[in-house]
């Protein structure tokens, strides 16, 4: 594979890249200052400590992370009900992963459930439910099924034969607590068929295709075909919920061979289905078209997922009007960006819609939108290097051009204050050999920073904490999302800020969630690296 791509996978498969960009190979070069320093008060790149204060991207309950999410809209309350997997392990009181929940109306404001916990681990080491996973929730008359992941880590041993099973919990109303249904046979995975008997089971999703006039059931599992193991998604029917068939593989990864395909979901929209799930190794979540609930299964027209790894586990609901998409932004150890990639972290949601063509893309709810448009928050220009012209005065509305790698052309500002705002701007660009966008927690203007960072030689956005004198083609992204680009096209960014939470929306067609302790309160700015590029009408706002 030629390595201009060799960062996007099968996105990399956009041909025009090569129309708008070079993939020439790349080796880092050392990087110099200015050959003349530009005027400029003392740069801020210590970022303001973690904190819990978050509002737009919320923690769970005691601000613990939110782990797996179960999202259900409440039309009674006109609420989403996000349930979520609490992350809590091996506590003195029994808990490993309870179910508790989030209500929202406005994706502004989050408050907990007023049930708390609303489905228990068990307190027995031998039950199978001694740890909880992932589920869903389904309604049918007056009473809510949830079905859930029994996840015991006991296993293997003389009392627990199996590590995963899915059970089964009812409730006659979101504001009750679910009680364990005993009469529910837990479902295992198939014997005989080549599964994994034991292990590798779980993230149970229940919808009813009226089509077949059936329930539905997926379950993320492991299986043998043909000789090789892969992660596959089986599927089960009922006419009740309560008695399951075992109905085959609903799909098994096509071309790729993931390890498991986690929290997969099939809704519609129009006359198009659609399969969500998350992939286990590379965190990012995809999807597939198909014409009916169970497939045939096929790829998009364009790029395969709308994100990048720092949104997982994500599942979708849909209320009178739109759909949005719901899941979670790790966290990193010791709240540094060097840590290791921590399970759980703050809730993300998109609006999800379908395009023309009927491939997904997401925005920013517009209730978020409008919130965070209340008031003007002032930039403060800091300093600028290189060729760098205000196109429309008493406007941040800039040309950047830089002629050559390493020669980067920058346009620094001052740290923002607010602890939540949205930073908007319209960019375009006119060349690029190399790449163009945003610097956050600017040490200085050229290498020890963050970018955000167009790159049209790979028909993707990224972000990167890797030095800028040591970026090459072949460098790995610390998170992107496939985005087509062209030369002399105006694209819409909004980039929303709460802390550490950093989410980027592009045209309203694609998001990049990712964590960032390095973005609050610290300097931050523009630049083209052998590039020219425009930004127009730089706006800060807040709530």
């Amino acid at each position: 594979m030629n390595t201009c791509f060799s960062p996007l996978g099968k996105a990399g498969l956009f041909g025009v890249s090569l129309l708008f960009g070079s993939c020439a190979q790349e080796t880092a070069v050392p990087a110099t200052a200015p050959t003349a320093a530009p005027t400029s008060s003392a740069l801020v790149c210590g970022p303001r400590p973690e904190s819990s204060d978050y509002q737009l991207y919320p923690l769970g309950d005691q601000l613990a992370p939110i782990g797996d999410v179960m999202p259900y809209f409440d039309s009674e309350a006109n609420a989403f009900k996000v349930y979520y997997l609490k992350d809590i392990w091996n506590d003195a009181t029994h808990q490993r992963h309870p179910w508790w929940g989030l209500s929202t109306s406005n994706f502004v404001s989050y408050a907990g459930l007023p049930v708390g916990e609303a489905l228990s681990c068990s307190t027995q080491g031998c039950e199978q439910d001694y740890a909880l996973g992932t589920g869903s929730i389904t309604k049918k008359g007056s009473t809510y099924y949830a079905y859930y992941t029994g996840h015991n880590p006991n296993y293997p041993s003389g009392c627990v034969s199996h590590k995963e099973g899915v059970m089964l919990a009812t409730s006659r109303g979101l504001g009750q607590k679910f009680a364990k249904d005993p009469g529910f046979t837990t479902i295992y995975a198939p014997t005989g068929q080549g599964f994994d008997e034991q292990d590798n089971f779980r993230d149970p999703f229940v919808f009813r295709d009226d089509a077949s006039n059936r329930y539905q059931m997926l379950v993320s599992a492991r299986k043998n075909v043909n000789g090789t193991w892969r992660g596959v998604i089986a599927r089960y029917t009922s006419p009740n919920l309560k008695s399951w068939t075992y109905a085959g593989i609903l799909y098994d990864g096509g071309a790729t061979n993931y390890f498991m395909l986690e929290t997969p979901e099939v809704f519609k929209l129009g006359d198009t289905y659609y399969l969500l799930f998350s992939d286990i190794d590379t965190k990012h979540v995809y999807y597939r078209k198909g014409p009916s609930a169970t497939g045939p299964w096929s790829l998009p027209t364009g790029p395969d997922r709308f994100e990048g790894n720092g949104i997982y586990a994500a599942k979708t609901a849909a209320d009178n009007y739109d759909r949005y998409l719901f899941g979670w932004t790790n966290r990193l150890g010791g709240s540094t960006d060097g840590g290791n990639w921590q399970w759980g972290g703050n809730l993300v949601a998109h609006k999800l819609y379908q395009k023309a063509n009927k491939d997904l893309a997401v925005s920013i709810p517009h209730t978020l939108k409008s919130h965070l448009e209340a008031q003007s928050e002032p930039l403060i220009k800091d300093s600028q290097w290189g060729n760098v012209t205000n196109i429309t005065p008493n406007t941040h509305s800039y040309t950047l051009s830089s002629p050559a790698n390493q020669d980067v052309a920058n346009v620094l500002f001052n740290p923002i204050a607010p602890v939540r705002y949205k930073l908007h701007a319209t960019v375009s660009y006119s060349s690029a050999n190399k790449d163009f966008g945003f610097l956050l927690g600017a040490c200085d203007g050229y290498d020890d920073v963050y970018s955000l960072r167009f790159v049209p030689g790979q028909q993707r956005f990224s972000l990167d904490k890797t030095r800028r004198s040591a970026l090459t083609t072949t460098t790995v992204a610390t998170n992107d999302v496939p985005f087509p680009l062209a030369p002399d096209t105006e694209y819409r960014v909004d980039i929303v800020f709460e802390n550490s939470m950093v989410v980027v929306y592009l045209n309203n067609e694609v998001a990049l969630s990712s964590r960032v302790y390095r973005a609050a309160g610290t300097s931050w700015g523009l630049f083209v690296d052998n590039s020219t590029a425009t930004f127009k009408n730089i706006t800060v706002t807040k709530p």
